[in-house]
């Protein structure tokens, strides 16, 4: 929120329209997919869009389009890459990781979080190594999935009490707890939906980072806070 103009309505502006608009596009481009390609081709494709689009205009076409979405997928790492980095440096700023994370260059880009989170990636990389390229991205997907969830249970369970402390009064604040709820099943059926491997995996990472947690609370202190970017 400390890089955007006025995060208390852009930020949740941006959020909702952008789930919105997501789940439009993918709802309607499954709708689209599942009318063009047989299921039993669908069932064990690597490619679903790259098969619709051969169907509508030849293999040609195809194989342009799945090299097209190659590389989107490469812009969106880019993207997913600074705005993890940025979580990472935040949090190291205010002493939940080690100091060296929260160093920033001229450009004010988090290059040790950045550098940090290449390492770790490459050895989850190796780590879940797979006979296929496909098995190996849905096990990782799946694993991003399961451990990005956590935050999201955690935000939901928050709600009430962020409302409590905002004054936010109780008839106002039924609405935003319903959708909590909702929103907390919701990521408990998707965790339950990435299969148990992928659980067992998840919450080893995530007591991990518990871990490095309570090793840096007790260091924690309201000298460690920095603004951002850093006052001259």
């Amino acid at each position: 929120s400390d890089t955007v103009e006025n995060p208390e309505k852009n930020v949740p502006v941006a959020v909702l329209a952008g789930t919105m608009i997501a789940g439009v596009c993918y709802m309607t481009s499954t709708a689209i997919i599942g009318g063009l390609v047989p299921h039993t081709e669908l069932v064990s494709a690597g490619a679903p869009f790259g098969l619709a689009y051969a169907a509508m205009f030849g293999n040609t076409v195809g194989h342009i389009v799945s090299a097209i979405l190659i590389v989107s997928c490469f812009v969106s790492l880019t993207a997913w890459q600074f705005t993890i980095s940025e979580v990472v440096r935040e949090a190291a700023t205010i002493g939940h990781f080690p100091s060296y994370l929260r160093k920033v260059n001229r450009f004010y880009a988090p290059y040790m979080a950045i550098g940090t989170l290449v390492c770790i990636q490459s050895l989850l990389t190796l780590s879940t190594i797979s006979p296929s390229l496909l098995k190996q991205f849905n096990v990782l997907i799946n694993l991003a999935v399961m451990v990005n969830l956590i935050p999201y249970l955690l935000a939901m369970a928050a709600v009430p009490d962020l409302q409590k402390a905002e004054g936010i009064s109780a008839a106002k604040a039924k609405l935003p707890n319903m959708a909590a709820i909702i929103g907390g099943v919701y990521s408990v059926y998707a965790v339950y939906g990435c299969g148990w491997d992928i659980i067992l995996y998840g919450t080893l990472v995530t007591v991990f980072g518990i871990m490095i947690y309570m090793l840096k609370t007790a260091r924690l202190s309201p000298a460690g806070f920095q603004t951002y970017p850093p006052k001259k």
